[in-house]
C-alpha cells in the first residue's frame, strides 16, 4: 500500500496533450488521469507490445475496468489517423464500462 505522500506524488499531473488520444488527459508518475463522459476521472495506464494493447483504470470511488485486445491499433489501420481512431475505441470501451 502506498503512503499518502507517495500517492500524492503519483497523482500530481502535467498535460499529456502530445500523443494523448483523449482530450484533457494528464500524466503523473506512472498514471494517466483521463476525464470520463459521466463526470469524474479515471486513474490508470495502458500499454502495448506486438499484438496486444491494454487500457484501464479506477475511479476514486472504486469503479474499475480494463480492456485488453489482441490486435494493436497499427494492425488494423494503415495510417496514424486510423491508429489513433482504433485506440480511441479501446478508451471509449473503458469509459462505457465505467459510466454504463
Amino acid at each position: 500500500m502506498l503512503e499518502a505522500a507517495e500517492l500524492k506524488e503519483m497523482t500530481t499531473t502535467v498535460p499529456a496533450d502530445e500523443g494523448a488520444v483523449t482530450p484533457n488527459t494528464e500524466y503523473g508518475l506512472g498514471l494517466f488521469r483521463t476525464p470520463l463522459s459521466c463526470g469524474g476521472e479515471l486513474w490508470g495506464h495502458g500499454g502495448s507490445i506486438h499484438g496486444y494493447e491494454t487500457f484501464g483504470g479506477v475511479t476514486e470511488d472504486g469503479r474499475a475496468a480494463t480492456v485488453a485486445v489482441t490486435a494493436l491499433s497499427s494492425a488494423v489501420a494503415a495510417d496514424i489517423e486510423g491508429v489513433l481512431e482504433a485506440h480511441q475505441h479501446v478508451q471509449e470501451l473503458v469509459d462505457t464500462a465505467i459510466c454504463g
